[in-house]
């Protein structure tokens, strides 16, 4: 059900059905030294095809790009400013409301986008359309994070985390055919935020933040996927 493989008069007759679209959206962003940098939006876009397949709920094209500011002093990031993102989710909102999709979810993989999308999400709930949006990071679910604690503890972190690093283990097995060294060091708990890119490089030097993703594997990665997909999936059958 992944829409950029359907032709429009597919999709008209699929709108028939049900107003339900499901939308990837993540970033492209260091991952510390041994996570890739198309974690984000590669994670977020692997779920949502799955949950496409389970519920029969037509995916959109990813968001590869999103709210990752205070990576760019790590060579590979790339990044919108909250304007701009803000305003490319309003645009792609409007356009596939404007052919009668009503029910929106958007399914993140980076956490730097949800202020971003809440704001647009607001911008675009008017009493002209009955529009409904649900932002679903798939990280946070409860079954995820559960799985997550009971797995790694406190070594999980909140950037380059091992269970965000075993699901592209999993999915994308190619990219980790040549093990990377990771030297391990006990990362700043306490800092500002918002970071510039300067300051994050150096609060946080090799893009880690309180991760220890040595412990990621691809089992890990596996179990982790299977739960988010599960969840996900009962969330939009109601």
């Amino acid at each position: 059900m992944e829409l950029y493989l359907m032709t429009w008069p597919e999709v008209e007759t699929y709108l028939k059905r049900t107003q339900k679209i499901i939308i990837p959206v993540g970033s492209t962003e260091q991952h510390g030294p041994t996570g890739l940098i198309g974690t984000d939006f590669l994670s977020a876009w692997d779920i949502a095809k799955d949950v496409g397949q389970l519920t029969k709920t037509v995916v959109a094209s990813p968001i590869c790009y999103g709210m990752a500011m205070h990576h760019l002093a790590f060579p590979g990031s790339a990044s919108l400013k909250p304007s701009t993102f803000v305003l490319m989710i309003k645009e792609i909102i409007e356009s596939y409301a404007l052919h009668g999709f009503r029910q929106f979810y958007f399914i993140n993989g980076h956490g730097g986008n949800i202020a971003p999308l809440t704001t647009a999400f607001s911008e675009c709930l008017t009493d002209k359309q009955a529009l409904e949006f649900n932002l679903v990071n798939w990280w946070l679910q409860p079954s995820v994070a559960e799985y997550e604690e009971a797995a790694f503890g406190d070594a999980n972190g909140f950037h380059a985390t091992c269970g965000e690093v075993s699901v592209t283990m999993a999915c994308y097995p190619q990219a980790f055919a040549v093990p990377r060294a990771l030297e391990y060091f006990p990362t700043t708990a306490q800092h500002p935020w918002p970071l510039s890119p300067a300051q994050f490089r150096a609060t946080f030097p090799d893009g880690r933040m309180g991760s220890n993703p040595s412990l990621a594997t691809a089992e890990h990665g596996r179990k982790i996927f299977a739960l988010a997909v599960q969840e996900i999936s009962t969330l939009l059958r109601v």
